[in-house]
């Protein structure tokens, strides 16, 4: 099957209920899965903490601040000491008021006196925001930080291992399979996570839940992007994510009536259950059911399609040839040794598993264009999840207020998604992603000339600046990203280019936990994120200038449609190229394309 082929056929088939229901009911998963990227703000936010004093439990909290805490500073600013406590016999003070403290300690207050100080045993926490958290859970306080911003980089890390997974069982098996299948293991896991009596076993769970979510995400996007002609790709692709803003602007409104977490994470985790619908009611994509051969089920779904939208143009008998076309081709090739993909091991080998999917992996570096597109996105991806999550979840260095914070950046998410698709439509996808790349660097740069007054209105505003232009590139470089590879790798594609991305949000919180400014730790300086992603974005902007456009052309289907797209040489004219490419079971395809160079570069 050629891109021009189905192009063709979905022209025909018009656009009208069909896609527009597949577009919804999978784009509905944004709701939740925004939720579940962004709720640590608020399961596991900064919390002041001190030593417990049970024994001093009819005193204020000054009161006791003052008799038994030692005084330091956070972020230069003076502080009662949240990891240390005076060595004192604090039993004798067990029922005694604060005004008869020096009947038992008549030195206490005395100047120039150094009391020896030891660590915490326990601690008791402010819960007047937050009443209880994943920090007040497991006391994950006073050299156990690190445990809380591996909540975030463990969901991360499910993420990177779900991606790459989910789009090579979505490529073998189906989008809708593979999509009901993961829709089923997140509900269980959430559900077990919300229970969770121990730190390791929500782990565990936040893991499995973004393992399944990001397939759940992964399958219903390439379905919504599938089943629309190539006129509607890049509305669809953009709109897909305002879902995503939705549930990004109503997370902190529900955060902000149940402070509880365990409360909190059932209540945003149940409601996926509603999605179990389309799994009876969404099709599988017709694009992947002709590409894999299954030709009768893919006529029946055209048909369907047809008929719901009422389409004037399309011909059932026209649809019998075409597809009668595309399988005698494919049979053709099927017994020349053609129709096997480059990726595909010899049949007969006895490989094991991992071996496959290596060799499978292998396919995205083994030509020079995809070569070149795949180490950039990679890049891209991981400055790209960086900076979002890195500016996302920081409301503890930009501002006091996490619920006023995290409304803020999902409202800015919507602009993002909507006034860019006339850019996108016009444009193309390269310009825009490039622009916003170097604008967001520039944004998170010029912090660095603000005075050192993060609370400004300045401050903030750059910062939601820099917010909406990274966002606003991560919508764009979905799309480019989808475009960029073939049909027969379209959604591994994506999975692995996301999964690199990961890596970026893996490291993220320690970026801005330990390098950066948050309160009740010894850190560095709050500019040394901002710096790390200013950069990053910059250079991702310049490496972005070497991709082909993809606006306005037939998504390719196969690796050789990919080699033949062209790049203007350092003259700025095209100059054809003959290459040979080894595939994987040994043949030498040889093909025409265009490159930069003589040479082959990345």
């Amino acid at each position: 099957m050629t891109a021009a082929n189905f192009e063709e056929i979905m022209n025909k088939v018009e656009t009208g209920p069909w896609n527009w229901l597949i577009f919804l009911l999978c784009s509905l998963w944004g709701v939740f899965g925004s939720m579940q990227a962004l709720a640590t703000a608020f399961l596991s936010p900064a919390t002041d903490h001190w030593c417990s004093q049970p024994y001093l439990a009819n005193w204020t909290r000054e009161q006791i601040w003052n008799f038994s805490l030692p005084r330091t500073t956070v972020g230069g600013v003076p502080h009662h000491s949240q990891c240390k406590m005076y060595v004192r016999n604090y039993s004798q003070l067990a029922g005694v008021p604060w005004e008869e403290r020096l009947l038992y300690f008549p030195d206490e207050g005395t100047e120039g006196e150094v009391l020896p100080t030891q660590s915490c045993a326990s601690w008791e926490y402010d819960t007047n925001t937050f009443h209880s958290t994943l920090i007040t859970e497991w006391d994950l306080v006073c050299g156990r930080e690190s445990l809380r911003s591996l909540i975030q980089s463990i969901f991360m890390l499910g993420f990177s291992f779900g991606a790459p997974l989910g789009g090579y069982f979505a490529d073998r098996f189906g989008r809708k399979r593979l999509m009901s299948g993961a829709l089923w293991v997140f509900i269980l896991v959430s559900v077990v996570g919300s229970f969770s009596p121990y730190y390791q076993l929500f782990l565990v769970c936040r893991f499995l839940m973004a393992f399944s979510g990001t397939i759940v995400y992964q399958t219903s996007y390439i379905l919504a992007v599938e089943a629309c002609t190539m006129k509607q790709r890049g509305v669809v692709g953009i709109l897909f994510s305002v879902p995503f803003a939705l549930g990004y602007m109503m997370l902190p409104g529900v955060a902000y009536y149940i402070r509880e977490w365990r409360q909190l994470h059932l209540v945003i985790s149940l409601p996926v259950i509603i999605l179990i619908a389309n799994t009876i009611i969404l099709p599988e994509s017709p694009r992947w059911l002709l590409q894999n051969g299954k030709w009768t089920e893919a006529e029946r779904e055209l048909q369907k399609a047809a008929r719901w939208n009422s389409s004037k143009t399309f011909d059932s008998a026209w649809l019998l040839a075409i597809i009668t076309e595309m399988k005698a081709e494919a049979e053709d090739k099927e017994d020349s040794g053609q129709g096997k993909d480059e990726d595909t091991p010899a049949a007969g080998t006895s490989s094991s598993f991992c071996r496959d999917v290596c060799t499978r992996m292998m396919v995205f570096v083994r030509t020079p264009m995809l070569r070149r597109i795949s180490l950039i996105m990679y890049f891209n991806w991981i400055s790209c999840s960086m900076i979002y999550y890195g500016l996302s979840l920081n409301s503890a260095n930009f501002s006091i207020d996490p619920f006023l914070y995290m409304f803020l950046g999902g409202l800015m998410e919507l602009p993002s998604y909507t006034l860019i698709i006339p850019f996108v439509s016009r444009y193309g996808r390269k310009v825009p992603l490039v622009s916003f790349f170097v604008l967001c660097g520039l944004a998170i740069l010029v912090i660095l000339l603000v005075p050192d007054e993060r609370q400004s209105w300045w401050f903030l505003t750059l910062v939601l600046l820099g917010k909406f232009c990274i966002t606003s590139a991560y919508q764009v470089i979905y799309l480019y990203c989808s475009e960029l590879y073939p049909t027969c790798l379209r959604t591994r594609g994506l999975g692995v280019t996301s999964m690199m991305g990961r890596i970026g949000a893996i490291i993220s919180p320690f970026i801005n936990d330990i390098l950066g400014q948050v309160p009740g730790r010894a850190t560095y300086h709050w500019a040394i994120p901002s710096t790390i992603f200013g950069f990053l974005s910059v250079m991702a902007g310049i490496l972005t200038c070497l991709l082909p456009e993809t606006n306005h052309q037939p998504l390719p289907d196969t690796v050789e449609d990919v080699e033949k797209w062209r790049l203007p040489d350092p003259r700025g004219t095209y100059a054809p190229k003959k290459v040979v490419v080894e595939g994987a079971d040994g043949d030498q395809l040889e093909d025409s394309y265009l490159n930069a160079s003589s040479t082959t570069s990345v």
